[in-house]
C-alpha cells in the first residue's frame, strides 16, 4: 500500500503559498506517495451587533468568503499545474468550514493520512498547533522558501521522548529512502540516556543506514537554534523531532524547542506529539 500524503491549502486570511504546493508535489512524488490535497474554504459566521455598527460588518464577511472562494480557486489550478508538470497523480477536495474552526476541520481530515504537510506561517500558527495536537499523525512543516524534495540524510533531534518515538514511527517512509542519519543531542539542556541512543544508533546501522552520533552544547543558544544549526552543517534534508515534550502549561510559560522550530524554521521538520 502506497503512503497517503495530506496537503491541506488555507485561503483566509492569507492564502498557502505556491512554494508549498510545488514542495508537496515534489515530497510525494520523492516518497512515491500517493498525494491528497484539502483545499479550505471560509464561512465567516454572521453577528448582529448590539449597537447600529459603524462598519458594514456583512459587507465585510461577504467579501472575506468570495476572497476566499477566489484564492481557492487559484490554488486548485496551481496544484493541477504543478502536478501535470511533475507527472505526480493528485487528488483534490474542497471543504467550506466556519472561520475559527478551520484548525478543527484540517486535524480531523487530516487523521485518516499518514502524515500531513504544512508550511510555517504566523497567521496560521494556530491552525499548526491544532493540527499538531488533534490530529493524532506527523505533521511535516516547511519553512516558507523552497526547498528540495528528496530526503537524502535525516537529522534526529534525540532526546529518548516518547513525542520522539512517535515522530521517529511517523518518519519510517524518510527514513526507508534515506542513505544516512544524523543523532543529534544538545546535552546541557536535558540528561541524555546515551546507551538508550547508541542502542537506537545500532538497530539503524544494522539495517544498513550510515549513521552519525552528534553532542551538542547550546551555551545560552536557543536549543532549537542550535539544533538546526547542527542539522545544516550535517547538510541534512529533514529534521525528526517530538512536538511540545514537557507539558502545555510549562511550554504557555517558558516556551520550548516545539513554539521556537514553528516560529522560526530554517530546515523542513517532522513533528508528532
Amino acid at each position: 500500500m502506497r503512503v497517503q500524503f495530506h496537503l491541506p491549502l488555507l485561503t483566509y486570511p492569507d492564502p498557502s503559498s505556491f512554494a508549498l504546493i510545488q514542495n508537496g508535489i515534489d515530497f510525494a512524488r520523492h516518497q512515491d506517495a500517493q498525494l491528497h490535497v484539502s483545499v479550505f474554504e471560509v464561512k465567516i459566521p454572521r453577528v448582529s451587533p448590539p449597537f447600529p455598527p459603524v462598519i458594514d460588518v456583512g459587507k465585510m464577511s461577504a467579501d472575506a468568503e468570495r476572497s476566499s472562494r477566489k484564492c481557492a480557486a487559484a490554488l486548485i489550478e496551481t496544484v493541477r499545474d504543478y502536478a501535470g508538470k511533475a507527472d505526480q497523480a493528485v487528488a483534490i477536495s474542497s471543504f467550506e468550514a466556519p472561520e475559527p474552526l478551520i484548525g478543527d476541520r484540517i486535524a480531523e481530515i487530516s487523521r485518516i493520512y499518514d502524515l500531513s504537510i504544512m508550511e510555517t506561517s504566523p497567521l496560521a500558527s494556530s491552525v499548526i498547533e491544532r493540527v499538531l495536537f488533534e490530529s493524532g499523525r506527523p505533521l511535516l512543516l516547511l519553512p516558507t522558501d523552497n526547498c528540495c524534495g528528496r530526503i537524502d540524510t535525516v537529522a534526529v533531534a534525540w532526546d529518548g521522548s516518547a513525542t520522539l518515538a512517535r515522530a521517529l514511527t511517523g518518519a519510517r517512509v524518510f527514513l526507508d529512502k534515506a542513505s544516512r542519519a544524523v543523532l543529534i543531542s544538545i546535552t546541557d539542556d536535558k540528561a541524555i540516556d546515551a546507551d538508550l541512543r547508541d542502542r537506537f544508533a545500532a538497530l539503524i546501522r544494522g539495517a544498513g543506514l550510515a549513521i552519525e552520533i552528534v553532542d551538542a552544547q547550546s551555551q545560552g543558544d536557543p536549543v532549537a537554534t542550535k539544533i538546526q544549526s547542527v542539522a545544516a552543517q550535517s547538510r541534512a534534508d529533514l529534521l525528526i523531532t517530538g512536538g511540545f515534550g514537557h507539558s502545555r502549561l510549562r511550554e504557555l510559560i517558558l516556551g520550548g524547542v516545539t513554539r521556537s522550530l514553528l516560529n522560526g524554521l530554517e530546515v523542513p521538520v517532522l513533528l508528532c506529539h
